[in-house]
């Protein structure tokens, strides 16, 4: 990817990139939106359907001098078809805090915000510092983060949500999965018992059914439903690994650990 100066148009197809832009002061450089963004400064610009799917030639129309997208793999790889529309495309892999890091340092310099972008970093290093220290020594119980229902999908080793929750002070009851995301049986998860669950709200925004590891048969017997351990969370500000990660990293702290922030309002 080749850029003949900063970038003044952009299309960014990675909700994660989108909060990014947002974050560094930059969403004014932001022509479009995907289905999945919500931030409401973003809400008017023209959709371009979904980060995986866009529709090219709405894209082509925008005239954006960047695309913004996912590190996708195979034959039909949406990178090689926008670079085929003469558009420099900046692909992401967003796994890991790493991950948010190295991206975070890459638009600031692509962006020409260079300072502010070291400015964010040391703004998430210093937050993530202070819930580290509020759950140093704390009992970390094992938690199950259910990133889809149906069928039940979780975060395994190496990602974005199994290092949220080391830094909560828990442990990820798939920290030995064979997989980044794996799918679990109700057999799987029974052996292990977590003794949280943490239900995501769904892609479209609409919230979980908190109901529903209630009502579903077997689940029931699970440490945490008898013990009403589970937190539902917005799906948006915790499946995404960009700048909110603090924001999710305390929300997920005080759920687990109530006792180490009793000085904080709720929240």
């Amino acid at each position: 990817m080749a850029l003949d100066g900063p970038p003044s148009r952009v299309v960014s197809l990675l909700p994660s990139l989108t909060e990014l832009v947002l974050a560094l002061g930059e969403g004014e450089r932001l022509v479009a939106r995907t289905r999945y963004d919500r931030d409401p400064r973003v809400r008017d610009l023209p959709s371009v359907g979904g980060g995986l799917r866009p529709n090219l030639e709405t894209i082509g129309r925008l005239l954006p001098d960047l695309v913004l997208t996912w590190a996708d793999e195979g034959d039909d790889r949406l990178v090689d078809r926008l670079e085929a529309l003469h558009i420099p495309v900046y692909s992401a892999d967003s796994q890991t805090l790493i991950d948010i890091r190295r991206h975070t340092k890459n638009l600031g310099r692509m962006l020409d915000v260079e300072k502010r972008a070291d400015r964010l970093l040391d703004s998430i290093d210093q937050g993530l510092a202070q819930i580290r220290s509020r759950v140093d020594g704390v009992e970390r119980p094992t938690v199950f983060y259910v990133v889809w229902l149906d069928p039940p999908t979780t975060a395994g080793p190496k990602t974005y949500l199994d290092s949220l929750i080391s830094i909560a002070g828990g442990t990820n009851a798939f920290f030995d999965a064979p997989a980044r995301w794996p799918q679990v049986s109700l057999e799987e998860v029974l052996r292990r018992d977590p003794d949280v669950v943490v239900l995501a709200t769904r892609h479209d925004g609409s919230p979980a059914e908190s109901t529903w590891i209630h009502e579903r048969s077997g689940w029931r017997s699970l440490t945490a439903v008898r013990r009403d351990r589970v937190l539902v969370v917005d799906a948006d500000l915790f499946n995404r690994p960009g700048p909110r990660v603090v924001e999710a990293a305390r929300t997920l702290a005080k759920f687990l650990h109530p006792e180490r922030f009793q000085d904080e309002a709720d929240g």
